[in-house]
């Protein structure tokens, strides 16, 4: 498995992390990013990532949370005509996403080959709980791609503050609890108000690959 890692080297990248490590993408792990600028972690950094994130694309902080040190930032790189993007990171992975919410993984071992959270974006952006589905595309013990469908709840928790270095968001978070029978998981996403954009999430990818961590870094 490729495991994301933190470029030191990168001052742009420790610029961002100095301004985010007090903040925190889990309610019940305030720390989750207390001392980032603080690990040694080195890794060849892509050149197209290096040229995108040059030319002020938009960008995240991502964590693996099963994996200690686990973080790296990704990029925009390419949204086609459904909205849906391409990200990519400093160490060679990519996301695919919509609004977001991830819908593609690779690179990570045991990849989300694709999702569908169209029915949960719909809420989030409502800002509305409710009773939706999920469907996410993952390989099987046989190497197959299989489609699981996962029956989600949507629910508004409270109102919550994330600072984004530059500035304080004003959000709602929720919370999407998920499952089909043999797997359960819960996402959290806190969307901004007023412009109802997600500016910080933990997601769901695999049983393999756990929870992704994101956090908008504001440009």
């Amino acid at each position: 498995m490729t495991y994301m890692t933190v470029l030191r080297p990168l001052g742009f990248m420790f610029a961002l992390l100095a301004g985010l490590s007090a903040c925190s993408s889990d309610p019940n792990r305030p720390n989750m990013l207390e001392g980032l600028v603080n690990k040694s972690d080195e890794a060849e950094p892509d050149p197209t990532f290096l040229a995108y994130q040059q030319a002020g694309a938009p960008a995240y902080l991502v964590s693996l949370e099963a994996k200690d040190k686990a973080y790296t930032v990704f990029v925009r790189q390419t949204t086609n005509a459904k909205g849906e993007e391409t990200w990519i990171s400093l160490d060679k992975l990519s996301l695919g996403m919509k609004n977001g919410m991830i819908i593609a993984t690779r690179g990570m071992g045991g990849d989300q080959l694709a999702g569908d959270p169209s029915q949960t974006l719909a809420a989030l952006k409502a800002g509305r709980k409710g009773i939706t589905e999920r469907f996410v595309t993952l390989l099987n013990g046989e190497s197959q791609a299989e489609t699981l469908a996962f029956r989600c709840e949507v629910e508004r928790q409270r109102q919550v503050n994330v600072d984004l270095g530059p500035y304080t968001a004003d959000t709602d978070l929720f919370y999407e609890t998920c499952r089909n029978g043999q797997i359960r998981f819960r996402n959290l996403f806190w969307v901004e108000r007023g412009s109802r954009n997600l500016v910080q999430s933990r997601q769901w990818i695999s049983e393999t690959v756990g929870t992704l961590a994101l956090r908008a870094i504001p440009r």
